[in-house]
């Protein structure tokens, strides 16, 4: 075939193709304007929706700070002041409901306070379970190494080294030593490990404390305790 015929039959193809589609849309002109609708009107409540998300987690992130100093000004008053149980009621209550919103920081820093706040009631099975949940929702962030070292507290004051040293032992192995609170627990480890008697084991744990963080407050108690093993 010429270039000229070849060109020609590709042009009468193009047009054939056009005009089917000129008269499918002539004829589903409704169904197309319909069509169009439904795409432009989902793109408009998919942005409003993400905007609503967005302005629910900015007020999120406002209302925690404000519950942490509120949190800070309980801490400081006394039991027995007028107005302390009504404050504090409060606030367990707006942390506890924020704390069911999401999965987002805000509400892991609400569920992160309640469990300060029980350790401090000295319920501790409560504040092991609020550590916890933060750890597995945390993803990586700091506030799962800290829950997680806080949960081990917990756990000792429960009279439960085993579990106090399983949580100390899943912090090294899931952030290794780039958390704030990795010294904390390869001293946890070690005095765990020598309460219970395996001595060999925390001399190694604390040796390994003194190598990795030698300027850490933890470092100087580790090398104090293999002075004595």
């Amino acid at each position: 075939m010429s270039d000229n015929k070849k060109d020609a039959a590709e042009f009468t193809l193009a047009e054939r193709v056009e005009n089917s589609l000129n008269a499918f849309l002539t004829k589903n002109k409704k169904v197309a304007i319909i069509v169009v609708i439904v795409i432009v009107v989902g793109l408009v409540a998919l942005a409003v929706v993400s905007g609503v998300s967005k302005s629910n987690l900015n007020k999120q992130f406002d209302l925690i700070d404000q519950l942490e100093t509120t949190y800070s000004e309980i801490q400081a008053m006394d039991s027995e002041e007028e107005g302390y149980q009504a404050k504090y009621d409060d606030l367990l209550a707006q942390l506890t409901d924020l704390a069911s919103k999401n999965d987002k920081y805000p509400a892991l820093k609400a569920e992160y306070v309640l469990g300060m706040i029980s350790f401090e009631k000295k319920e501790y099975q409560k504040a092991v379970d609020s550590f916890l949940a933060v750890h597995a929702k945390a993803e990586g962030n700091y506030l799962g190494s800290l829950s997680l070292s806080n949960a081990a507290a917990s756990a000792e004051e429960l009279g439960n080294d085993s579990l106090a040293l399983e949580y100390y032992t899943q912090l090294i192995d899931e952030f290794g030593f780039t958390a704030a609170e990795s010294p904390k627990a390869l001293f946890g480890q070690g005095r765990l490990q020598e309460k219970s008697n395996n001595l060999d084991l925390a001399k190694a744990t604390f040796q390994q404390l003194a190598d990795q963080f030698p300027s850490s407050e933890y470092a100087k108690l580790a090398i104090n305790r293999l002075a004595l093993l």
